[in-house]
């Protein structure tokens, strides 16, 4: 294993970016540990070399810095030159489902011929061009019986059937009543 001894910023910080960058990687399911590690190690000795030329930036920042533009480097060897290379890596890394298959494979040198291969397949594409359309307002086609003048006349006489029926209830009860104390 390589010895990490930062010359700028404090210990704090950098078990801090250490931290940052393990749970980057865990999220992107790069859980072999010792791999990890190492990649880690070796992203965080650029980050302390660039932190060391400029002490006001932030060593997480710099070491997440460093490890996107190492990411977006190794795609780029991978995929080839292409404009948003990191999306598209990080998609086609998940695709293949790379950490399961390939568990020391991320950010090596070595990448495997099937790896590579299957990155390569993994194309990633944008949906179809955005069309506009126009919806032109029309008036809505209303059957006879939907109709609001006869919806209004079925409400009414709904409301008198509902209260007929009330009536006819509440007097076979109040009967039943009567006949039930006499």
């Amino acid at each position: 294993m390589n010895t990490f001894f930062p010359t700028t910023g404090s210990e704090a910080d950098w078990n801090a970016a250490y931290y940052r960058l393990e749970d980057y990687f865990r999220s992107l399911r790069v859980v072999n540990k010792v791999h990890q590690s190492q990649v880690i190690l070796r992203i965080l000795e650029k980050a302390a070399a660039r932190h060391a030329a400029d002490t006001t930036q932030n060593p997480t920042t710099v070491a997440m810095e460093e490890a996107r533009a190492a990411m977006n480097q190794w795609f780029e060897s991978i995929l080839g030159h292409r404009e948003r290379i990191g999306v598209e890596g990080l998609i086609s890394l998940a695709a293949v489902d790379a950490a399961a298959r390939w568990p020391v494979g991320f950010l090596t040198d070595e990448i495997p011929a099937d790896f590579r291969r299957e990155m390569m397949e993994s194309d990633v594409r944008a949906g179809p061009d955005l069309q506009v359309s126009n919806m032109v307002p029309r008036p809505i086609d209303v059957s006879p019986l939907l109709d609001p003048i006869n919806i209004a006349e079925a409400l009414e006489k709904f409301r008198w059937s509902v209260a007929l029926l009330a009536v006819v209830v509440l007097g076979a009860l109040s009967f039943s009543v009567f006949v039930l104390m006499r």
